[in-house]
C-alpha cells in the first residue's frame, strides 16, 4: 500500500496497489534486461469508505453512524484492556474525540477489497496529532472493525488525559474513568516536556 498519495475526491481515480496491468514496458539495450513496471490501474474505494471519508472530514456524525455494522468494534489506540464495541460505543469516541480535537483533516487513503486505511491530521490543544483508522470492511460492506493508531506520543498521552470526561457523559465509560483518565496528566507533561526540551538535542546536526 502506498500511503504517501493524498486522498482524492469522490470519483476520481485512485490507484490500487495490487492491481497491474500486463502490458511489458518499453524494449531496454539489454535483450535480458527486466521491462519497465507496468502503471497501477486507478480504482475507487467502496461507497462505505467514501462515505466515510467525506463524513469524517465534516464531522457528520449521522453518516458516519450508518456506515458501521451492528457488530462494529474500535480497538482503542491507548490501552489494550477493552474494546470499544457496537455503533453506540464507537460513536461515543468519535464524538468525544471531535469534542476535543481540532483542524481535523483526512490527507490520504489507501487499501483494497475489504481493508482501507486513512491518514488523518488534527491538533489537540494546538499540538500535532495524527492518525491512522485502519477500516475492515464486513460482507455487506460495512465497517466491522476500526483500529486506531496515534502519533506522537505525547499528543497520544494527552488525549487519553483528556478523553474520560467526555467518554463517561456519553456512557461508554463508567464515570470513575474520568478521574482515571486525568491521571495520564502528569506524564502527558513530562513527555511533552521532554520533546520539546530534549528529544531536540539528540540527534547529530
Amino acid at each position: 500500500m502506498d500511503y504517501r498519495g493524498r486522498i482524492p475526491e469522490r470519483g476520481t481515480a485512485m490507484t490500487d496497489p495490487t492491481s497491474r496491468t500486463t502490458e511489458p514496458g518499453p524494449a531496454t539495450g539489454s535483450a535480458n534486461a527486466a521491462p519497465d513496471p507496468a502503471p497501477l490501474s486507478p480504482v475507487l474505494p467502496p461507497d462505505t469508505v467514501a462515505a466515510w471519508v467525506a463524513a469524517d472530514r465534516v464531522q457528520e456524525t449521522a453518516r458516519l453512524r450508518a456506515q458501521l455494522a451492528p457488530v462494529v468494534e474500535l480497538v482503542s489506540p491507548l490501552t489494550d484492556r477493552f474494546r470499544f464495541t457496537g455503533p453506540g460505543e464507537v460513536m461515543a469516541v468519535l464524538e468525544s474525540a471531535f469534542e476535543l480535537l481540532d483542524d481535523i483533516e483526512i490527507t490520504a487513503l489507501t487499501g483494497s477489497g475489504r481493508d482501507w486505511v486513512l491518514h488523518g491530521t488534527n491538533t489537540l490543544d494546538g499540538a500535532n496529532l495524527e492518525e491512522i483508522q485502519w477500516l475492515h470492511l464486513a460482507a455487506d460492506g460495512r465497517i466491522d472493525r476500526i483500529t486506531l493508531f496515534i502519533r506522537p506520543a505525547p499528543a497520544a498521552i494527552s488525549l487519553l488525559a483528556k478523553i474520560g470526561p467526555p467518554l463517561a457523559r456519553r456512557g461508554a465509560l463508567l464515570p470513575g474513568a474520568a478521574l482515571a483518565s486525568r491521571a495520564a496528566a502528569p506524564i502527558a507533561a513530562v513527555l511533552r516536556l521532554t520533546e520539546r526540551v530534549v528529544m531536540g538535542r539528540l540527534k547529530r546536526s
